[in-house]
């Protein structure tokens, strides 16, 4: 069985699996390939300040699709891109610990077509911290993270000239794919800032240096 590796993201009425709701899920396989859906509930729990950080009201998160609908369209879905159970690694910031208890929960076909495995973005960033160079520097892991989550940004902003929407879970999904790939290509070229990259990416390269490594701040 050959691996899948995606970018998954939800966004929740809250932070408590046993008292939330998930209300929209967003699973890229490709930057071209992405599901996304609003889940609608007629009563739920929720936190004030997670909607509020979403940008949803209540009436809103009232509009989505009925989990089991959701669960149905996104596994059929799957099965038109020929996507086999238990191949797709998720990859995402807190993805396991976050994402997929609350995906477990609301969505049970879909999620047996997921690794037990998953690609913790928030791990590498740690791992990298203080480690990793980085145009003669070696920065810390929250810049690390900075810098990825800058660099996936530019990417989509390059690709589809526009900024990605914010506290959506479809792009947060290719965000997070966007994010690991390009942490990948930092880590397979050996000497990063010196590469024989195409135009965008070596604008790109000289954008980032304006973040400083030492106190993780944009100059």
């Amino acid at each position: 069985m050959s691996l899948i590796f995606a970018g998954m993201d939800g966004e929740m009425t809250g932070s408590r699996v046993e008292e939330h709701e998930l209300i929209q899920i967003g699973l890229a396989l490709s930057e071209t390939e992405i599901f996304c859906s609003r889940i609608g509930w007629e009563s739920f729990a929720y936190d004030p300040e997670s909607l509020e950080v979403i940008g949803v009201t209540k009436e809103q998160v009232k509009e989505g699709h009925s989990a089991e609908e959701v669960d149905e369209q996104l596994v059929q879905w799957l099965e038109s891109k020929g996507v086999a159970k238990h191949s797709i690694v998720p990859v995402g910031w807190e993805v396991a610990a976050f994402d997929k208890p609350f995906i477990k929960k609301t969505l049970p076909k879909f999620f047996e077509y997921l690794h037990h495995h998953s690609v913790e973005l928030n791990s590498i960033m740690y791992t990298l911290g203080d480690t990793m160079p980085y145009q003669g520097v070696r920065p810390n892991g929250y810049v690390w993270k900075k810098m990825t989550k800058f660099a996936a940004t530019f990417n989509i902003k390059c690709e589809d000239a526009r900024w990605p929407k914010r506290h959506d879970a479809g792009e947060d999904a290719i965000m997070g794919l966007q994010s690991w790939r390009w942490v990948r290509n930092i880590i397979a070229a050996g000497n990063p800032g010196l590469l024989d990259v195409e135009p965008k990416q070596a604008e790109l390269y000289g954008r980032i240096t304006s973040i400083d490594a030492t106190r993780g701040r944009s100059k």
